[in-house]
């Protein structure tokens, strides 16, 4: 399994949001998170997403090694004189430093061929002869299609579906999105639904479209500041 939470609370000020919650994500699992507002949803994302420390003396936050998450917060944070294609391509990414890589050795092939050898190695290691297609989709279906258009003349709907391009293009082993369809059309809900079913994909998503809710294999309810899990073959945890 990816990640496992134990024994994990949260409180505001005097207000317990939730107590001893038990979460385990295993591997290619789509998870939807469904809860009223001030339920403490986002709290638990970011717990999850390893920003914020879980609470209560036996809480446990095991994150298995190698895995990388991205997470979609309902606040993104991106440098205003940015471009929608620099903000979107995360200098982080494998895939992404290949490119750059390759495309410096280019440059330089004929003083050192052997970077360029290894620039090479490096496109086929990481799968990246495609990712600028790959990017372009996803803005192109995410109706951002001005790639040279700066962060800061966006709306604030752009910036939100700019802040989940980014995530969905992070090569991460866990996504975890805080309500991903906001601001989105029909559209482009069915095709994030279909984006996020592909199998190599680990989701955990709170969402309030019921068509997201469908896609998941497992429910996850807040209820009284506890949780349970309902898994579509009909078992129960």
């Amino acid at each position: 399994h990816y990640l496992t939470l134990e024994r994990a609370s949260k409180s505001f000020g005097e207000k317990i949001l939730f107590k001893d919650v038990d979460l385990m994500i295993n591997k290619g699992e789509k998870i939807a998170l469904i809860a009223p507002n001030g339920t403490g949803k986002s709290s638990m994302l970011r717990m999850i997403a390893g920003i914020d420390k879980p609470e209560g003396e036996m809480a446990t936050f095991l994150l298995s090694k190698n895995v990388k998450v991205a997470f979609l917060d309902q606040d993104p944070n991106f440098d205003p004189e940015s471009s929608v294609i620099d903000s979107v391509l995360d200098a982080d990414v494998p895939a992404i430093k290949a490119v750059k890589k390759y495309e410096l050795a280019q440059l330089h092939a004929t003083e050192n061929p052997k970077d360029l050898e290894e620039a090479l190695h490096e496109m086929d290691l990481h799968k990246a002869w495609d990712i600028e297609s790959k990017v372009k989709e996803i803005l192109f279906k995410l109706n951002l299609q001005n790639l040279e258009q700066k962060v800061k003349t966006l709306s604030g709907g752009q910036v939100k579906r700019l802040a989940l391009a980014h995530v969905l293009l992070a090569q991460a082993d866990l996504i975890i999105l805080d309500e991903p369809s906001n601001h989105l059309d029909m559209d482009m809900i069915e095709w994030l639904e279909e984006y996020l079913s592909q199998d190599s994909l680990t989701v955990l998503m709170v969402t309030h479209e019921p068509d997201m809710a469908r896609y998941a294999k497992r429910i996850i309810h807040f209820l009284d500041g506890r949780v349970s899990s309902d898994h579509r073959n009909g078992e129960n945890t």
